[in-house]
């Protein structure tokens, strides 16, 4: 009977490290799960141009499509943004929608300051700013005849960095060049449909 009793506590003692083991493990995993790093999702970025020779990618695309109240213009504006850490980046080609001609743009940079900061620069382009801007040229055209969605190419050249031009760390960073900017299927919105109006939503 001894011998039964003595085996009982001993079988009941290893189930019990045996459980105790079990659980240990369990915790140990929980912790290390929460140790480990969590994986960060890298937002998709897609090649649009190079800008001084480097490589320029968006996050985001869209465009807007109007025609002015008055002179009943046709205006499309495609932007494309770069979305940073800390800010972002854009390229902004504004189409004349009659005759698909490129004729402005807007591109805003995140270049250093000579204080070892970063400064938002922005360069832009057209007809009323070339006295800031005297050798930039700028080229392009757009395809609108898809409803829904457009295709287009644009190249800008030598266009000065419009405001606090001194605080620019970098001379490469004052003058850019935006060099074969090519894009197809970004979807737009037809500013008099989304509006509900037969006007644009531009008075510019």
């Amino acid at each position: 009977m001894k011998l039964y009793v003595l085996l009982f506590i001993v079988l009941v003692s290893f189930s019990c490290k045996e459980s105790n083991k079990i659980n240990e493990e369990h915790t140990l995993d929980i912790i290390n799960k929460k140790k480990e790093p969590k994986k960060e999702t890298k937002t998709k970025e897609t090649y649009l141009c190079t800008i001084n020779g480097k490589p320029w990618h968006y996050t985001k695309a869209s465009g807007i499509v109007s025609r002015h109240k008055k002179t009943k213009k046709r205006e499309a504006i495609f932007t494309f943004t770069k979305k940073l850490e800390k800010g972002k980046e854009i390229v902004q080609l504004f189409y004349d929608g009659d005759t698909n001609q490129l004729e402005k743009a807007n591109i805003h940079l995140k270049v250093l300051k000579k204080d070892g900061k970063r400064m938002t620069a922005m360069y832009t382009y057209s007809s009323n700013t070339t006295k800031f801007h005297p050798n930039a040229k700028i080229s392009g055209a757009i395809d609108l005849s898809n409803p829904s969605n457009a295709s287009g190419n644009a190249e800008i050249s030598k266009l000065d960095v419009r405001f606090d031009k001194n605080e620019v760390k970098n001379e490469a960073d004052k003058i850019i060049s935006a060099q074969g900017i090519n894009f197809k299927g970004i979807g737009y919105s037809e500013a008099g449909k989304l509006f509900g109006s037969k006007g644009g939503a531009s008075n510019n």
